[in-house]
Formats: C-alpha cells, structure tokens, sequence
C-alpha cells in the first residue's frame, strides 16, 4: 500500500540536468550553423542590390528610349534625347544639370581619356548622378558617344567645338545613332560594386509631321492647247504657303501676280517672290512692267505686276507666312497682284491659243459660230482706270505656340478678280460685252486645327460672285445682258444664295445668228451653279480646288491637233487650305 502512494506522488517534467543538456546541444548546433546563415543573409541582399541596379539601368535606358532622337532648336522648347544626354561637344563648357524624375544629372563633355572603370574611351558626354531618386545607396553614371553607320565611334574632329544642341544652327548632331553605356555603383558589404550595360540608340523612328498648313490661291486660271500640241497656260493673282514641323520647321511660299507657261518655253513672270525656308532665303524677281507674248498680245498678256508680304519666318520654331501673319487681325496675307491702270491694249488679261500656228474660225457667215466667236483674244480683262488691283491672290499660313491655350495652326487664302473675266470678248452683237463673264467680288476659305484630341477642325469659306451672259432666253423679248449675283457663306448656311438674276440656260439661250450659247460655252451646262465648299474630314485639302467656277468654250482653232483640245478653259476662285495640329 505504501509503495502505491509514493508512486502517485511523483511529478512529471525534466531535471534540470536534462534542461542543461539540451541547451549545450543546441548552443552547439546554432554556433556550427551560425556562418553558413550569415553567409545566405549576406547573399540574399547582395542578390536583392544586382536585381534594384538591373533594374535602375533598365528604367534608365527606358527613359532615354521614349524621349526623340533630336528636335531642331529652332522649334523652340521641345526636350529630346540629346538636349538631357549629350548636351555639347565643347571642352570649355561648364556642367550642364538636368532634373529628370527627381534625380539631378550632370553632364560634362569629356574629349579623350583612357578606357577606365567601364567607361569608354573619349570622346564622350558623361552624365553623373550622385544619388537617385527613389534608390539611396545607389549612383549613376551615363556615358554617351556618336556612332558612324559602321558601329565605330564618330571622330571628335567632325563636331568638337561646333556641336551644341542647346544653339539653334549648332544643334544638328554629327550621326543619327548613340552608344550608350550605364554605369550603376553601389556599396555591399563594404565594398564598391557596379553593373555595366551597353546599347545603342538610333533615330529609326519616321517622324510624322507635327503641324501641317497649306495654302492655296489663284484668281483667274486660263488654260488651252495649242496647234502644235503645247499647252498653254496664263494665271493672275498667284500665291501659295506651306509650313510644316516635325524634327524642324520649314516654310515655303511663292507669289506672283501673273505667271504664262507654254511647253517647252520658259515660263514668263511678273514680279514674284520665293522662299524655302531655313534653307533658302526670299528671292524675288522684280519684273513689275506689263507683259506680252510678241505683237498684238499674243499669245499672252497681263498688266503690271507687283507682291506684298513675300516672306516667310521660322525663327520663333513655328511656320509662318508671310513673316508678319500675326501682327493684325484677321492675319495680314502675302499677296500676288495686277495692277489697275497698267495692261493697255492688252488689258489686265489677255489669252489666245493662235502661237503654234493655230489658225483661227472664220469670222463669217459661212462657219455661224466662228461669226459668234468673233476675233482673238478669247478672254480678255479689260484695263481699268485709276490706283489699286482688280486681281488678286493671297494667302497665309500660321501657328501659335507652346504656352498658348489652346494650341492650334491656321491657314487661308483670297482671291478678287474685280474686273469682267470675259470669254470671247470679240462676239459682235453684245456691244463689247463678249458672251459671257464672271467677277469674284470677294472670296475667302479660312482652316482651323482642331483643338482637342479626336476633334474635327474648322473650315469656312466665302464668296460674291457675279456670272453675266449676252442672249435671248425662254423668257426674253429681245437680246439682252443677264447678270447673276451669288452669296454664299458656309459658316451661316451650306446652301448657296441666288440674290438676283436668272437661271443660267445656255441650251436655251440664243445668239442673233440663231445658234445657241451652248454651241460656244460647252460647259457648265442647264441650270450650272458655283461651287460650294469641300470641307474634307477630320483634316485634308478644304475649299474650292476646282474653283468657283468653270467655263469652256468649243475648240477655237480649224487645225486642232484633236477635235476640242483647243477649247479654252477658264476658273475663277481657286482658293484651298490645311491646317493639321498633333501637338
């Protein structure tokens, strides 16, 4: 019994030998594993730095990859790879420091040195950073170097001391590819480590134009073929402007208050102005007297000639023309024109197809629409007394700039032919009148950019045109002149307005020798109308390509090389524009 008792007594658990055991083995083990666990520690953070530098590097070539190769200097403002990483080529050039994503880069142009460090041998543009943002512990350096076609380093002695991408006529660089090299050092352990990574970066990528502005205007455009197959061409009031940025700016434009062409001859001109800029400057032709194609004006003649505002600028990084477009409003325009009081016999416009050794109609009753025809010339302006012009084209093309809200790119032209286009100003019966003539009173078509992504830009185009005839009609007791006058303005109404006048019906129109008007004005035909406004899409071509309007006569000549080819075409109001922003 008492044997049991004692048992029942006794308490479970170690001695505390056995805890003093225990503790020796595993102090043992801990000390033994000790190293091998600072050592994994130890490789597990030196792991964790080489991964954060690749990816330092990798960020770091990211951003130098998203930024555009070069942008021309002259565009003003705009950060490309070279402005941040190869900065100049100048050995006396202070440090430069660009502020990217926070961290603070110091480039330096360095002319020769050794290979040393991972850097390469000179020349380079080295940009240091002693600290990054977002990553203590950790600096950066990036060195860059100009490479020719065949990979080798582009030699100093081509840009050294001339390349400058900060200086606008200095800043185009000596090739179109970089070396790039990053360079990320750090502390482990006490010791300095880095990571190297080499790339290259090229200017592959097509750079779409930016901004896009086009401008066209020609008053009075008169075209035919000659007997010897020539095609003969007279224009008054003439002026064109393109602009456009992409890597750079450039603006062209051409004024010129009338121009004669004819195959395989050079081309008369009256005074003209001419411009490509950067690359050429204004050039202009001081041609300004009235001027024939030989004796009695044939086969052409215009009067005095003259061209305001033929210039262009992009000095502000932005295409403009003519060079003051934005010192009024609405813009001032550059402008092609003749003069009043200066053509003489020959008039303002004068227009046969007889050189070639075109023989003409008989003037007769033996052929009735040569009768009809009557005499060359077969369109005519006639001069006008006193100061100012009667036809004019102008245009003009600009955008503003960065800091501007909203940013946008405007274009335009105008036309005036304010004196009677007449065509077969010869007709015996009209009393001097000719068959038919059109006047554009005024004319306009004005772009606009959109201003928000996904927009549709703005067009609008105006005009007074009047268009009169000689004849006797369906409803008329006699022959007599009729006169239409049109309005149209498309930022009122899409539809034109007839404000005065009969319908043109040239089928039913007829001459005193009871042919009709359509035997001689082939087109337009029954009912014809001037143009309205083609308005494009969201950008394109916007206006009046084809004119206001068109006429044609039937052939003029009894040795036309082709049946019709020696009809003489006339259009009034050829007036179009662009105006494209992706800014």
């Amino acid at each position: 019994m008492s044997t049991c008792k004692r048992h029942e007594d006794d308490q479970s658990g170690f001695t505390l030998v056995e805890v003093l055991v225990a503790m020796g083995l595993l102090t043992v083990v801990m000390t033994a594993s000790l190293p091998a666990f600072l050592s994994m520690l130890r490789s597990s953070v030196s792991t964790k730095l080489q991964t954060q530098a690749k990816n330092l590097s990798q960020e770091r070539l990211e951003q130098m990859r998203d930024l555009r190769f070069h942008v021309d200097r002259q565009n003003g403002p705009f950060l490309d790879l070279l402005d941040i990483y190869d900065t100049n080529a100048t050995t006396s050039s202070p440090s430069t420091t660009v502020t990217v994503g926070g961290t603070a880069l110091v480039g330096q142009y360095i002319s020769s040195a050794a290979a040393s460090a991972g850097e390469p041998a000179g020349p380079f543009y080295r940009i240091g950073a002693s600290s990054i943002a977002g990553a203590p512990g950790f600096t950066e350096t990036i060195d860059t170097q100009f490479l020719a076609p065949d990979g080798g380093v582009v030699p100093k002695s081509r840009y050294e001391g001339n390349y400058d991408s900060q200086v606008v006529g200095r800043d185009s660089p000596p090739s179109s590819a970089l070396g790039v090299t990053v360079i990320i050092a750090w502390t482990d352990g006490g010791r300095t480590k880095s990571l190297r990574t080499y790339t290259r970066i090229t200017d592959g990528r097509p750079q779409a134009p930016v901004i896009q502005t086009q401008a066209r205007a020609v008053a009075v455009d008169i075209t035919s073929t000659a007997a010897d197959g020539g095609t003969l061409r007279l224009q008054g009031g003439v002026s064109s402007a393109d602009g456009a940025q992409s890597s750079g700016s450039s603006v062209s434009g051409f004024a010129s208050g009338a121009l004669a062409t004819r195959t395989g001859t050079a081309a008369a001109t009256g005074t003209s102005s001419t411009f490509s800029l950067p690359t050429q400057n204004v050039a202009s032709v001081n041609n300004s007297g009235a001027q024939s194609g030989g004796l009695g004006c044939s086969w052409y003649g215009f009067g005095a000639t003259g061209v305001s505002n033929g210039t262009g600028d992009v000095s502000s990084g932005l295409p403009k023309a003519p060079s003051n477009v934005d010192s009024t409003i609405p813009p001032t325009l550059m402008a092609g024109y003749i003069s009043n009081n200066s053509g003489g016999s020959c008039g303002l416009l004068s227009f046969d197809n007889l050189v070639g050794g075109g023989v003409a109609r008989v003037l007769s009753a033996s052929d009735p629409l040569g009768y009809e025809m009557g005499a060359a010339p077969y369109v005519k302006v006639a001069d006008v007394a006193g100061a100012g012009t009667s036809i004019s084209g102008s245009t003009y093309v600009s955008s503003n700039g960065l800091v501007s809200s909203p940013q946008k790119s405007v274009s335009g032209a105008t036309a005036t032919a304010l004196q009677q286009v007449t065509l077969l100003p010869g007709n015996p019966e009209s009393g001097g009148r000719g068959l038919v003539s059109v006047r554009l009173l005024s004319a306009s078509v004005d772009c606009t950019s959109a201003t928000t992504s996904g927009a549709l830009g703005a067009a609008v185009g105006k005009y007074q045109f009047e268009l009169g005839w000689w004849g006797k009609g369906p409803s008329d007791l006699t022959f007599i002149w009729h006169t239409d006058l049109w309005s149209y303005d498309s930022s009122l109404s899409p539809a034109l307005v007839l404000v005065s006048g009969p319908t043109w019906d040239p089928d039913h129109t007829s001459l005193g020798n009871s042919s009709k008007l359509s035997q001689l004005i082939s087109s337009p035909g029954l009912g014809a109308t001037p143009a309205v406004m083609s308005t494009g899409t969201t950008t394109g071509l916007r206006g009046f390509s084809d004119g206001i309007f068109s006429l044609a006569t039937i052939g003029t000549l009894t040795n036309e090389p082709v049946a019709g080819y020696s009809s003489v075409k006339v259009k009034v109001g050829e007036l179009t524009c662009v105006a494209d922003d992706q800014r």
